[in-house]
C-alpha cells in the first residue's frame, strides 16, 4: 500500500506585498534592537554594544574602599574605545604606596596606583607594551588624582595624568584593545588580585594607606 502526498505552495509574499514589507520593517526594528542583525559584521561594534547594553547608557561609576574587589571586567566600567576619567582624592600622610584601581593582568589591563612617592598610571596593551605617565613626588595633604583618557578613534587615544587640577604627565597610546583584557583577572579597588598589570610592582601590591572611593566618568 502506498501513499501519495500532494502538495501546492502558495507565495503569500506576492499575494501580500503590503504585509511583507511590514513584518520586513518588523525585523530589521528587532534586530537591530536586540543586536542581531544578520547582515551586520562589524563584530568589535556588536561586542561593545552588548556591554554597553549591560549599563544602560549609565557613564557615571563610583567604587568604594574597602570592598570592591574581584569584580568580573564585564562588569567594570566600559571605558574601551570611548574617552573618559578615572577620580580619587585620598588625604596623603607620607610614605602611602600601592594600587588604587586596576582592570586585567599581565595579558593587558590599566592601573593606577602610588610607588615611591609618585602617582603612575599604567596601561598594559600587551605584555611588553606599556604606555605610563608619572606625576613628581606627591606632597602631603588631601590630593586629587585624575587620569584623563581621550579617544581619537580606531582604539587609539592620549592618557594625562594631574595631581590637584595640574596635569604632570602624558601619554600617547597609539593601540588600546578593543574588547577583553583577560579571561580571568577581576577589576579591584584597593589592590590588584590575580596577576599585575604592571611590571612596576609586586603581586597583589595593596594601598597602605586610606582609600575612599575612586569615581570613573564616561564621554556620552
Amino acid at each position: 500500500m502506498s501513499l501519495k502526498i500532494s502538495a501546492t505552495s502558495i507565495d503569500l509574499a506576492e499575494k501580500h506585498p503590503e504585509k511583507l514589507e511590514e513584518l520586513k520593517k518588523l525585523f530589521d526594528e528587532e534586530a537591530w534592537k536586540y543586536n542581531v542583525y544578520p547582515l551586520y559584521d562589524d563584530m568589535i561594534k556588536r561586542l561593545a554594544k552588548q556591554q554597553d547594553r549591560l549599563f544602560d547608557g549609565k557613564t557615571k561609576f563610583t567604587f568604594y574602599s574597602p570592598g570592591a574587589v574581584r569584580i568580573g571586567e564585564k562588569a567594570s566600567p566600559p571605558i574601551k574605545g570611548r574617552s573618559h576619567t578615572i577620580t580619587t582624592t585620598i588625604d596623603l600622610k607620607g610614605g602611602e604606596e600601592g594600587v588604587i584601581v586596576c582592570c586585567g593582568g599581565f595579558t593587558g589591563g590599566y592601573s593606577l596606583f602610588i610607588k615611591d612617592g609618585k602617582a603612575h598610571y599604567d596601561y598594559n596593551f600587551l605584555d611588553g607594551v606599556h604606555y605610563i605617565a608619572k606625576s613628581e613626588p606627591l606632597v602631603k595633604g588631601e590630593t586629587t588624582l585624575m587620569v584623563k583618557f581621550t579617544h581619537f578613534g580606531k582604539f587609539a587615544g592620549k592618557a594625562e595624568l594631574f595631581v590637584n587640577g595640574k596635569k604632570v604627565d602624558e601619554v600617547d597610546m597609539p593601540k588600546t584593545h578593543m574588547a577583553t583584557f583577560s579571561l580571568s583577572e577581576p577589576f579591584d579597588v584597593g589592590i590588584d588580585n590575580g596577576t599585575p598589570v604592571s611590571t612596576l610592582y609586586p603581586d597583589h601590591f595593596p594601598f597602605t594607606g586610606e582609600l575612599d572611593k575612586v569615581i570613573f566618568e564616561l564621554a556620552e
